[in-house]
């Protein structure tokens, strides 16, 4: 059986995977904004209920990938305590030091990135251009994705493909600039806070020069695709990319009627539901090995799918558990928490981090080669059942 055929759910299917994987993306994406607009018809309403429900998603995916599944992080975990230096302590020490450094590592570096937001909004401008980025990449590299095994592959070195990539994150960034913009929302007296850093972008911070520069970097990037050797897929997403950035995105949004947040929650719910989909094939994907058992296989295949279940379950628990106290507890320092944490300045901290922490596990891949054979579109069963140790899972926790 082809992978096309055992990912796709038949060779009936006529869709190649990454094209199925974004269509029905497309389709679960707008579906919950679709939800959040029929809800609260009010863009301002609506913001609260879009940011809870996107970031909640959006904190499990970024937690999974930094803890990977329960079985890898263990080793993980295990392995980091065996560090010479911690010999002295007992177990729980150990685990305890491990814990507390990381923990407190990640809080100073935040509450810096927060302090420096009240004087520099702009910074999460920045971070938006870097995880619109990511999310954009990660998708160009969905049919390489499909075709090495359901493993996120080393960043693309292709002209093409990086032109695209810088193309279509253009275009994103200029239509939530232009929502920005066009947000009845008054710019603060003095300086903003952290979880109101995007409130400090305003008309008056030359934001139509921007507009007119990343329209401008869409075209060219188009304009690059369009070169004679491109071949005929490249020269259809130039002329994409050259069409979309006569568009004004400011006249886009007035007529769609998007705020922020909705440009927000459409790109970002773009990304998770990709994910959510390879994280079905990849449970789905075959594991025996050739002359295995057909009885043993079966076995394996149900407690992989048990372990994603119970993966995606565990990682998105804790914003969760979060999300609902901030609005249980009275007070205002419940209100404030939700405001500070489930905002998207907030956010774009931890989704860098996510970033530069993938490209670095992708770039310590090694590509496939004679020396590491593996069946056309399938990985390696040693990967997936080895004597003495549990089946492992990649599950949507793990970056690739």
């Amino acid at each position: 059986m082809t992978m096309n055929a055992e990912v796709t759910g038949g060779a009936r299917s006529r869709l190649r995977p990454a094209t199925r994987n974004r269509l029905l993306s497309i389709a679960l994406a707008s579906g919950l904004w679709a939800t959040g607009v029929l809800l609260f018809p009010d863009p301002g309403a609506r913001a609260p209920w879009l940011y809870g429900l996107v970031l909640t998603l959006g904190y499990g995916h970024l937690l999974g990938a930094a803890l990977g599944p329960s079985e890898r992080f263990a080793h993980r975990f295990r392995a980091g305590m065996r560090w010479k230096p911690l010999h002295a302590l007992p177990p729980a020490g150990r685990a305890a030091v491990g814990i507390g450094a990381g923990c407190g590592a990640a809080t100073l570096l935040y509450l810096a990135y927060a302090s420096a937001l009240g004087h520099w909004p702009w910074i999460a401008g920045v971070l938006l251009a870097i995880a619109t980025w990511h999310s954009v990449e990660n998708d160009s590299a969905l049919p390489r994705t499909y075709r090495s095994g359901l493993r996120l592959p080393p960043l693309s070195g292709e002209a093409d493909t990086q032109a695209t990539t810088l193309g279509i994150t253009a275009l994103v960034l200029a239509l939530a600039t232009a929502a920005l913009a066009s947000e009845p929302t008054p710019t603060p007296a003095g300086p903003v806070s952290g979880a109101d850093a995007f409130a400090g972008i305003s008309p008056g911070m030359a934001v139509e020069d921007a507009l007119i520069g990343l329209r401008a970097v869409a075209a060219l990037a188009g304009a690059f695709l369009l070169r004679a050797q491109g071949g005929e897929r490249s020269e259809w997403l130039g002329l994409g990319l050259i069409a979309a950035s006569a568009l004004d995105p400011a006249w886009l949004c007035a007529q769609a009627h998007l705020a922020f947040a909705d440009v927000f929650a459409l790109s970002t719910l773009y990304h998770l539901a990709s994910w959510w989909i390879l994280t079905l094939d990849k449970s789905r994907l075959p594991t025996r090995a050739p002359g295995q058992d057909k009885g043993i296989d079966k076995d394996i295949d149900k407690d992989i799918d048990k372990g994603v279940v119970k993966d995606v379950v565990a990682v998105h628990a804790l914003p969760a558990a979060l999300l609902a106290a901030t609005w249980l507890l009275p007070g205002d320092f419940a209100a404030e928490a939700r405001r500070s944490f489930f905002s998207p300045a907030a956010y774009l901290f931890w989704s860098v981090i996510h970033a530069v922490h993938t490209l670095e596990n992708r770039r310590r891949r090694a590509p496939l080669s004679r020396g590491n054979p593996r069946p056309p579109g399938l990985p390696s069963p040693l990967r997936r059942f080895r004597p003495g140790r549990p089946p492992g899972n990649r599950s949507e926790s793990d970056p690739g």
